[in-house]
């Protein structure tokens, strides 16, 4: 809330300063071993299926540390970096080392991840420091394994499913904190699918069980009362922290993604993004992170031209629109500002 109030009041302000972003997505593999028949990034990865080397992201994490005393005329603080992934993070060859040099740097470091290739993470990284992963989000969908295919569509008929558990309980019991990811769809909104993931849950001792809407055709699944009502019983019948996601069904009240100063988005074909659920569009392209110094194109001609130009009436629903409904309702009155530091 307070980095909103942030970015709210220097967008009303008209601020020249530069603005820092307070949190990046990284992506670390453009390639994947799954095709999952919601992904939003399928036809990216048919055009580009690559990744940079891991030292190459080691050098950006570098300069994003370092994004306050490059850019003097500033303020705002990046201090979180999430690994995402267009593709699959963990297929990067030594991811596990970028993940350490992240939490070495001091950043809340997470990852989502499909959990299959975990070991070399727990393998190579200290206890100590993986204690501190803000979370490791494991999408896993369903706690059947035929269910889990029928979402996931894995790679040469090879099912990483058991892999999956056995990481899971190896991170668990190391201390991590690892929560389960479910994307609702037809597959598995049924009662049973959702009992058997909180008894999964339950046996592995994750730390949460994250439910939020698949997006298909531009239209976030209906996540009906009915529903969000069972599962908060079944949270509380096997005592397990559940969140459920229905923030992308929230009406739009903007016209303008405010949330383009607030999260950039590095992808594996070596350009940046202003918008997390547009990787690989043009439109949405800033620059080469890989041969240029993000922070000298942050902010410029072409940062506020695709603020302004885009139009978010025909955008698919996002992560962030919660957060741009807050802050247009801030714009919209500023009056409430001083709600967004409460």
């Amino acid at each position: 809330m307070y980095h909103n109030a942030s970015l709210t009041h220097w967008l009303l302000n008209n601020n020249k300063k530069i603005f820092i972003p307070a949190h990046a997505d990284i992506d670390l593999s453009n390639a994947c071993n799954q095709d999952c028949f919601y992904c939003n990034s399928v036809d990216f990865r048919k055009k580009f299926s690559g990744q940079p080397k891991h030292t190459t992201y080691i050098k950006l994490l570098d300069q994003l540390l370092t994004w306050r005393e490059h850019s003097s005329d500033s303020y705002g603080t990046l201090h979180t970096i999430t690994y995402p992934g267009g593709g699959e993070p963990t297929l990067l060859k030594h991811y596990e080392q970028v993940i350490e040099h992240t939490i070495d740097l001091g950043f809340l470091t997470s990852i989502t991840t499909n959990g299959s290739n975990l070991k070399p993470l727990y393998t190579n990284v200290s206890v100590e420091k993986l204690k501190k992963l803000a979370w490791v989000g494991i999408d896993i969908d369903s706690a059947d394994k035929d269910t889990y295919e029928l979402i996931r569509h894995s790679n040469n008929n090879k099912s990483p499913f058991n892999d999956v558990i056995e990481n899971t309980k190896v991170l668990v019991e190391m201390g991590v904190n690892v929560d389960f990811k479910i994307l609702l769809s037809k597959y598995n909104i049924k009662p049973q699918s959702i009992i058997n993931l909180f008894e999964l849950a339950q046996k592995l001792n994750v730390r949460m069980l994250y439910f939020r809407p698949t997006i298909m055709d531009n239209k976030a699944f209906d996540i009906y009362p009915t529903t969000i009502n069972f599962i908060q019983s079944c949270g509380k019948r096997y005592n397990i922290t559940t969140k459920i996601n229905t923030d992308k069904h929230l009406a739009r009240n903007y016209t303008q993604c405010h949330q383009m100063f607030q999260f950039p988005v590095f992808c594996a074909d070596q350009n940046m993004y202003t918008c997390c659920e547009h990787r690989g569009d043009p439109r949405f392209k800033l620059g080469n992170w890989v041969e240029n110094d993000v922070r000298d194109f942050w902010q410029q001609q072409r940062h506020w031209d695709i603020y302004k130009d885009i139009d978010t009436t025909l955008c698919r629903p996002c992560r962030p629109n919660k957060n741009n409904i807050q802050m247009q309702d801030i714009i919209d009155n500023n009056n409430l500002l001083e709600t967004l530091y409460m």
